[in-house]
């Protein structure tokens, strides 16, 4: 198996590791290892260390409040009136962001992370004293999660004990948040490894130096202090350590067996049936999907790409292999992925198209406007353009998610490890940095063109902000930071598609969750929700 570590701790004791309980059963040994003796060894360590890992699983569900909610990614309420869940979606897509929808996921996740690293930051404190590498580990690890609580909330708590946790923490606000998870950060840097083999899918040297960058690139929009210079310096560790380099062809990050990788600096590695979590397919693939990929259960249809979005990308960027478009085919026209490439069918042939007589047929069979327009009959035409008829919008509307290859017959959740950081987005982020004091950094064009080059786009002769802007929105979307930089470049307030109101500026940050609200009454709700 790649990468799910299996460990020899009971579930009472994992279960011990999060909740601080006891359990009162007749313990059957399965090994000749006593408490005592645990945490003796690098494997048992890193084997505990595992479980402070275990709410990443829950990082793709990010992608409702990053990616749906930016200039990229969409949800429109389609033609059976589907994807409209009482409004749930339209608001979203609307920024008419309330504590009941969406925002659970991301606190849950993050807070979750936090837990499970001050209680084992507490357990290994003991055992293998405060300097033990696995303590470094997971005060990086924490300040990740923490980093995605102020990112995404901006007045959070901070709290770092577990045993003597406060119940009911104080929100801190965002300077001290920010203050706080920096000083964790250059506390452990150093002390991190920095052998990438060995900590596949765990936080390393460059995987702080990673989240430090992210942290400093973003240092204006929470804290209205700018940090470029410190951004473009954290990058350059990254850069310099020789550990990464550009993947030859872009969707090698992205297919099922991606955990070879050279570009892929951090990731949530998600094993179907074992660790999942990844459920892209249902929510991005058309309904017709499942004759494509041999599925037998039928997508939803919902998630798609806005059409400014794909027709911001040149004609020969070899990143658009990412959309799913056009005439759609079964399986035995050879739905493929490549490294180059991406998705495509390999034999399409007219006898093998799709055919779907259902959704968009059957529910606007009285327009004869509409039926004049489907020329193609039943066959799944996909096309990137939205056409709104009585404010709901056909299912074979709107580029579909192909970014991440989807095995053939595999339901659900698929295997393939999502990348939270790659050296393509340290690279950009390193770009941004140097383009920010100095816009006509050569070093920052040079670095921006090393990306195209790989998409296979002509090079710029100068950088514009848009330029930056828009490099990074294509060649990170899809990986949950759409939103993040929607807002650094000031977008987060434009007009875009199903999105014209809601634009003031304390959307930025989400509302704190109402059951977080309710359980601890120090929370105070971010001002305007």
């Amino acid at each position: 198996m790649k990468k799910i570590e299996k460990i020899g701790i009971t579930i009472c004791t994992l279960l011990g590791l999060f909740i601080n309980q006891s359990c009162d059963v007749e313990a059957e040994v399965y090994s000749e290892i006593t408490p005592d003796e645990f945490f003796k060894n690098d494997l048992q360590i890193a084997s505990a260390a595992s479980a402070a890992y275990t709410p990443l699983y829950g990082y793709w569900g990010l992608h409702d409040l990053s990616e749906l909610a930016s200039d990229q990614s969409t949800v429109p309420v389609r033609s059976n009136n589907g994807w409209d869940d009482g409004g749930l979606w339209p608001r979203l897509v609307e920024h008419d962001f309330n504590q009941n929808e969406h925002v659970g996921g991301p606190w849950n996740m993050a807070s979750g992370g936090i837990s499970a690293c001050n209680r084992l930051i507490e357990i290994f404190t003991e055992s293998v004293g405060a300097d033990a590498p696995v303590i470094y580990e997971l005060r990086t690890l924490r300040s990740f999660y923490f980093y995605v609580l102020l990112s995404y909330f901006g007045n959070i708590p901070i709290e770092t004990s577990f045993a003597e946790a406060d119940s009911a923490p104080s929100q801190v606000p965002p300077q001290e948040a920010f203050d706080f998870i920096e000083s964790e950060l250059l506390a452990s840097l150093e002390n991190l490894s920095e052998d990438k083999s060995s900590t596949y899918a765990k936080v390393n040297k460059w995987v702080g130096y990673t989240i430090l960058t992210q942290l400093y690139l973003n240092a204006e929009r929470i804290t209205g202090t700018p940090k470029w210079q410190e951004a473009a310096d954290a990058a350059n560790v990254v850069v310099n350590s020789g550990a990464y380099n550009l993947e030859s062809g872009y969707f090698a990050n992205f297919k099922e067996k991606n955990e070879g990788s050279n570009e892929n600096i951090f990731v949530v590695p998600y094993e179907r049936n074992i660790a999942g979590g990844f459920g892209v397919r249902m929510s991005a693939l058309h309904q017709s999907a499942n004759q494509t990929f041999g599925y037998s259960q039928t997508p939803w249809g919902g998630f798609s790409i806005q059409e400014d979005f794909y027709r911001a990308f040149d004609e020969d960027d070899k990143r658009r292999g990412m959309f799913i478009i056009g005439q759609q085919y079964t399986v035995a026209a050879g739905p493929s992925y490549s490294d180059e490439l991406g998705f495509y069918y390999a034999n399409p042939s007219d006898d093998l198209k799709v055919s779907n007589c259902v959704e968009d047929w059957d529910n606007y069979a009285t327009d004869p406007a509409l039926q004049a327009q489907l020329e193609e009959g039943c066959n799944v035409l996909i096309t990137p353009d939205y056409q709104e008829v009585g404010g709901r919008y056909l299912y074979r509307n709107g580029a579909r998610y192909g970014k991440y290859e989807y095995p053939i017959g595999e339901d659900f959740d698929i295997s393939t490890d999502f990348p939270i950081y790659r050296y393509a987005m340290v690279l950009l982020m390193r770009a941004e940095a140097l383009w920010r004091f100095d816009n006509g950094s050569a070093e920052a064009l040079m670095l921006v063109n090393m990306v195209r080059n790989r998409a296979g786009v002509e090079p710029l002769t100068a950088l514009t902000e848009d330029d930056i802007y828009w490099e990074t929105k294509k060649e990170l979307a899809m990986e949950n930071h759409a939103r993040e930089i929607t807002v650094r470049f000031g977008h987060w307030e434009d007009d875009w598609f199903l999105r014209d109101g809601n634009k003031e500026e304390f959307r930025r940050i989400y509302p704190i969750p109402q059951g977080q609200l309710q359980s601890n009454p120090n929370l105070k709700q971010n001002p305007g929700y």
